[in-house]
C-alpha cells in the first residue's frame, strides 16, 4: 500500500519555564476574552505563528458594531476577525456565513453549554482553575472550554483563557497545538537530527532534520495491505533528552487501526535528537506533528 508523508509540523510544548519578570502576563487582569483597541499578542499555530492585534477599527454588520482583529501570520497570510462584547458576553461575526455566534457567555459556570448560530460548533465550560504550560510560562487559574465541530468528528479542541489576556493555549485531542508567546522576544531553537548541526543556517538545519526524519519513515514503514484511505496525524513527543517519549494519534480514519499501529511503531523508533532549547541553552520538550496520507 502506498503512502504520502506530508510536511512535518514542529511545535514546541511544555517543558522548562521562562521566569523573567512579567514575561508571562503576570499583571494582567480583566475579562477572559478582552475586546479592546490596542491589544496585541503573538501565538504559535502548528508550524506557523501569528500576531493578533486590535487596531481600533469598528465595523458594522447586521446592526451591531464589531472591533476588527488582524491576524498576521509568519507565512505572509493576513486574516480579519470580528468581535464584540455585550454585558460580558463575547460574539463573533462570520463574513463568509453572514451570521453572529456566541463565543463566550456572560456567566462562567462549569457545565455551561452553548452552540454556534449554525449549530456547527458546540461548547462546554470544563473548569475555571485549569493550568497550561508552554516552553516559557506556567499559566494557572484558567478558564477551559471544550469545543467540537460537526464537520470534524472525533476531534476535540480544548481552549484555555487567562483573564486580561484571552486565549493562551489550544490543545487538539489532548496535544498542544497553539500557545501564546511571552510579551518580549526570547530565543528558541528547534530539535536537531544528529549530523545536521553543522548544515548551515537554522532553515538549512531544519531542512536537514526533516529529510532525516522522512528518510527514517520511508526506510522503515511497512504499510499493511488495506483498502482504507485518508489521513492519519500523529503527535510525537521528543523529551528534554532528545528521545521519543510518547506517540499519540491526533486524527485518523475509520478502520485505520492497523495503519495507526504501524505508523506509531515507526515513529517510536526514531533515533535520538539534539533536544530543542530556549534561552541560555535550556533543553525543552518538543511536539512533532507527522501527517501520513494513505
Amino acid at each position: 500500500m502506498k503512502f504520502t508523508l506530508s510536511a512535518l509540523l514542529f511545535l514546541l510544548s511544555c517543558a522548562q519555564l521562562f521566569g523573567q519578570e512579567n514575561a508571562c502576563y503576570e499583571n494582567a487582569s480583566g475579562s477572559y476574552w478582552p475586546v479592546k483597541a490596542g491589544l496585541k499578542k503573538t501565538l504559535t499555530y502548528g508550524n506557523n505563528s501569528y500576531l493578533a492585534s486590535f487596531k481600533g477599527d469598528s465595523v458594522e454588520f447586521d446592526g451591531n458594531y464589531y472591533l476588527e482583529e488582524t491576524q498576521t501570520f509568519s507565512n505572509g497570510d493576513v486574516k480579519a476577525r470580528y468581535w464584540r462584547e455585550e454585558n460580558g458576553a463575547v460574539y463573533s461575526w462570520s463574513q463568509e456565513k453572514k451570521i453572529e455566534s456566541l463565543e463566550l457567555p456572560e456567566t462562567h459556570e462549569v457545565g455551561t453549554k452553548w452552540s454556534s448560530k449554525d449549530q456547527e460548533w458546540t461548547y462546554e465550560i470544563l473548569s475555571l482553575t485549569s493550568t497550561y504550560s508552554t516552553p516559557f510560562c506556567e499559566f494557572v487559574d484558567l478558564l477551559e472550554v471544550k469545543t467540537e465541530s460537526s464537520l470534524r468528528k472525533g476531534t476535540v479542541y480544548n481552549l484555555f483563557y487567562k483573564q486580561g489576556v484571552g486565549m493562551v493555549g489550544l490543545n487538539v485531542n489532548g496535544q498542544p497545538f497553539s500557545y501564546i508567546k511571552p510579551d518580549r522576544k526570547v530565543n528558541e531553537k528547534s530539535f536537531i537530527a544528529y549530523g545536521c548541526e553543522d548544515a548551515g543556517t537554522s532553515q538549512e538545519i531544519d531542512k536537514c532534520t526533516n529529510a532525516k526524519i522522512s528518510q527514517h519513515i520511508r526506510e522503515n514503514l511497512k504499510a499493511p495491505q488495506s483498502s482504507v484511505k485518508g489521513r492519519i496525524l500523529l503527535n510525537v513527543r521528543i523529551d528534554e533528552l532528545g528521545e521519543v517519549s510518547e506517540v499519540t494519534v491526533l486524527e485518523t480514519v475509520p478502520g485505520g487501526e492497523a495503519l495507526e499501529a504501524e505508523a506509531i511503531r515507526v515513529m517510536s523508533s526514531l533515533p535520538k535528537f539534539i533536544p530543542a532549547q530556549v534561552d541560555d541553552n535550556q533543553p525543552i520538550a518538543t511536539n512533532l506533528k507527522v501527517p501520513f496520507r494513505f
